[in-house]
């Protein structure tokens, strides 16, 4: 997949999502629209019932027959006030609080509704509240939800007769703190009139228009936003593609410290393992063929040489064919070997060893090839070390650290041998005198056919992978092992094997 592809679904995969969440919310910000403007209106609808009561409750006291002690007023009696006023002046009473337009003042600002008198105070005989005033009508009075007046006996008066399941909105008339009838009003449920559903509509516009606007917002921004997080996954996909082409010597040397840094940063240090790696194949085929040009090149001089006749084929020569042989056996033996330790092909079989004996009867056994050469054997064994391991794999790490050790000390020299039990771990170290190494140099002396250019430079038949078989043998007993310059003047290997399969 290109990376023009991935910036494309990346974008559409922002602006789908914007989308979605932008119709969700003006969906429900038109839905609340609604409801709350309804709610308004039915609000208003509960004030001009107020105005409407004071008005009415006006008429029900100028009338005689109200003048009654309303103590003992029965709601029969009620019923009859209600009838012997004026039904003109109540209807127009009705008529006249029907909804109409806000005023304004000079400046602007809308003035404010009339104050009701109180919720109903109570109107008596001496109550200083006359008769309705009377305004003009308008010339185009708006029309109001349906209104009803019913006697407290709930029996119709004037008005709207409204089906009382659908009521909604009602409102009592309390004359001298009794109940004398109720105003009724069917809520609004649906916008019907004209200026209400030009506004409405107005407002939907208006969403839409402003939808549509973070929507263009919103994609130039997933444009951008697709880019900029891409340029990371294009720096990772051009350092992916100098790997596959086996070029491991580019670096993306990335300068983030998040997670796409941190993935860069992995492909580097893969770049960098794959460049080693290669590079140690190299090395290995040019030493193991030169390791093994040798042999062969001495051997093919020798039959040359015997069947000229320049040399005579006798004991001396067939010693001297036999050791090259050896030599290149020595050397295939070591590759193989190395070989199933690399794979876990090597089998072991752990058991509890006294590693003090072992290590004793490695030293013994190697004690006239240190004299004959010179040098001189301490030990320091501290006795019954016991752990669990493979006996046979613990002789050859013993014999192979002694041979690197003999190996690479000049005559006259001492090799100094320390073994030790320390918080449940064998520690065994090997010093020599001089030459030494180099801290660098001891970093790579367990990599196999390494050569030092220094003065512990390979000598004799070894081909430079006993140290490497011993660093396998050590991390199959779950140990370290390592190398530094040694305070005598030579090279100190560490062994550190832990104790814990002392158990099993």
């Amino acid at each position: 997949m290109s990376f023009m592809k991935i910036s494309q679904k990346l974008f559409l995969a922002f602006v789908g999502l914007t989308s979605i969440v932008l119709i969700a919310t003006l969906s429900l910000a038109r839905w609340s629209f609604d409801q709350g403007f309804l709610d308004y209106i039915n609000g208003l609808e509960q004030e001009r019932l107020q105005y409407l009561s004071n008005e009415l409750l006006a008429l029900y006291a100028a009338n005689p027959v109200s003048q009654t002690d309303p103590s003992v007023m029965t709601e029969q009696q009620s019923t009859r006030v209600w009838k012997s006023i004026n039904q003109k002046a109540l209807t127009q009473a009705i008529a006249l609080h029907a909804p109409r337009p806000q005023k304004y003042r000079p400046d602007g600002s809308a003035m404010p509704p009339p104050k009701p008198i109180g919720d109903n105070p109570p109107l008596g005989p001496g109550s200083q509240l006359g008769p309705p005033r009377r305004r003009p009508p308008f010339a185009s009075p708006p029309s109001g939800p349906p209104t009803g007046l019913y006697s407290a006996a709930q029996q119709f008066i004037v008005g709207a007769d409204i089906d009382h399941a659908d009521v909604l909105i009602s409102l009592p008339l309390i004359f001298d703190d009794q109940v004398v009838g109720y105003l009724y009003s069917s809520p609004i449920r649906d916008i019907e009139s004209s200026s209400a559903t030009a506004f409405s509509q107005q407002q939907r516009w208006t969403s839409m228009g402003i939808g549509l606007l973070c929507l263009l917002l919103a994609s130039a921004i997933a444009w951008w936003l697709s880019r900029f997080l891409l340029i990371p996954v294009k720096q990772v996909m051009l350092g992916v593609s100098y790997l596959s082409q086996g070029n491991y010597d580019q670096r993306l040397s990335p300068q983030r410290t998040d997670e796409l840094g941190q993935l860069m940063a992995n492909i580097d240090h893969l770049a960098l393992t794959l460049s080693k790696n290669r590079s140690a194949k190299n090395r290995w085929l040019a030493d193991i063929s030169h390791e093994l040009r040798t042999p062969l090149s001495i051997l093919c001089g020798e039959i040359d040489a015997i069947k000229a006749g320049i040399r005579t084929f006798n004991h001396i020569q067939l010693i001297s064919l036999e050791q090259e042989v050896l030599r290149m056996k020595h050397l295939v033996d070591d590759l193989y070997e190395l070989s199933l330790s690399d794979v876990g092909g090597l089998r072991y079989h752990f058991q509890r060893v006294n590693v003090s004996e072992s290590l004793h009867s490695t030293l013994n056994s190697m004690a006239t090839s240190l004299q004959d050469k010179g040098l001189t054997l301490q030990s320091k064994l501290q006795p019954e070390v016991y752990l669990s391991a493979d006996m046979l794999r613990l002789e050859q790490l013993f014999i192979n650290l002694l041979m690197n050790s003999m190996a690479y000390t000049d005559s006259p020299g001492v090799i100094d041998v320390r073994l030790s039990q320390q918080n449940k771990t064998m520690r065994l170290t090997i010093n020599d005198t001089k030459p030494s190494a180099s801290i660098e140099e001891c970093e790579h002396l367990f990599e196999p056919l390494y050569r030092q250019d220094s003065a512990r430079t390979r000598r004799g038949s070894g081909a430079g992978l006993g140290l490497t078989i011993c660093k396998n043998i050590v991390e199959a007993h779950d140990g370290t092992i390592k190398a530094i310059p040694s305070p005598q003047g030579g090279l100190c290997i560490e062994v550190l094997l832990p104790m814990h399969r002392e158990s099993l």
